[in-house]
């Protein structure tokens, strides 16, 4: 992929982002998901750190690979995870709260990917199979930005599941 195909993908998820949001009730934020440490309004935010997290990823891998590996080594993701049920166990999550954060990220991963010229698109590193498994092996910067969309269904998918669970009530999308 080119980085206008690229560009045109992360707008539409943006704008999928913005409806899954708009969908969901703010009183249905803190009902349970699949996962049970995690609230419907903790996957909400979960989200929206996707794309700011793989755009600092992406700036490292294209500008500064030995601190991508540092980092990945000896900042384990369970801190990231940490950070985001924090958030949610402080009841700060709104749907505001939550459109401005996945904005501010869009708007970051869209910076770097403005400032990445097409050749830098495939080089690659190889990233830790224990922070995102998902992304475990080799990856590029392509592939890191096209795993914004892949998060993001990944996730639309639980609320989904919330959402046929509950039926009667159509709480969900």
């Amino acid at each position: 992929m080119n980085k206008q195909e690229i560009e045109k993908q992360l707008e539409e998820t943006h704008k999928r982002f913005i409806a899954l949001v708009n969908a969901i009730p703010e009183e249905s934020y803190s009902l349970p998901t699949e996962n049970p440490a995690w609230t419907v309004g903790d996957v909400l935010f979960h989200i929206t750190l996707g794309p700011r997290a793989l755009a600092l990823e992406v700036w490292m891998l294209v500008y500064m690979r030995g601190l991508f590996g540092f980092v990945m080594r000896n900042f384990p993701s369970r801190f990231f995870n940490s950070a985001n049920a924090w958030v949610g166990r402080q009841n700060r999550i709104s749907r505001r709260r939550v459109l401005k954060a996945y904005g501010r990220a869009h708007t970051a991963v869209l910076s770097v990917l403005k400032r990445v010229r097409e050749e830098e698109l495939v080089k690659s590193v190889v990233y830790p199979p224990d922070f995102v498994s998902n992304l475990a092996g080799e990856v590029t910067p392509e592939r890191l930005f096209l795993y914004v969309t892949g998060h993001f269904e990944e996730h639309a998918k639980q609320l989904e599941t919330v959402s046929s669970k509950d039926s009667q009530s159509q709480i969900l999308v």
